[in-house]
C-alpha cells in the first residue's frame, strides 16, 4: 500500500489580466495586442494605441514593483491605478477593498466568483452574504 502525505496548503495565487476593448473601430482591421498581463483588442488606430500605451505603463509599473497583477491586493491595485491614471480601475479596486472591509474578509480568502459578486453590489449599501 502506498501512503501519501497531504500537501501543505499553499496560499492561493490568482492569475489576473487586464483586458482593454476599443469599440470605435469603423474599419475591418482586427487590432490585437497581447502581453504577459494585458490584452488589448479592437478600436480605431488611435484608441488601440491609447489602450496599448496605458497597458504598457501598467506593465512597467508592475515590473518596477517586481510583482504580477495577481499579487496585488485591492489597496495596492488602487494605488497603481491612480499612479498610471486609470480612474476606472482605481474605482474598481476601491470597491473591492470596501467590500472586503464590510465583510471582514481578506482578499486571498475569496474565490473569483466571490470577488466578482463584490463588484456586482454597486454603491447601494447592499451587502453580499457569505
Amino acid at each position: 500500500m502506498i501512503m501519501t502525505q497531504p500537501s501543505t496548503s499553499r496560499p492561493r495565487r490568482i492569475r489576473a489580466a487586464i483586458i482593454g476593448i476599443g469599440f470605435d473601430g469603423a474599419d475591418d482591421r482586427q487590432r490585437v495586442t497581447r502581453s504577459a498581463q494585458c490584452l488589448v483588442f479592437g478600436g480605431s488606430p488611435e484608441t488601440h494605441d491609447d489602450l496599448r500605451e496605458t497597458m504598457t505603463r501598467l506593465e512597467i509599473e508592475l515590473d518596477e514593483m517586481q510583482q504580477d497583477l495577481g499579487d496585488l491586493n485591492p489597496e495596492e491595485l488602487a494605488e497603481l491605478a491612480f499612479r498610471i491614471d486609470l480612474p476606472e480601475l482605481h474605482h474598481i479596486a476601491l470597491r473591492l477593498e470596501a467590500g472586503l472591509d464590510l465583510q471582514g474578509r481578506e482578499f486571498e480568502e475569496l474565490s473569483a466568483e466571490e470577488l466578482t459578486a463584490l463588484l456586482a453590489v454597486e454603491d447601494t449599501g447592499a451587502t453580499v452574504e457569505n
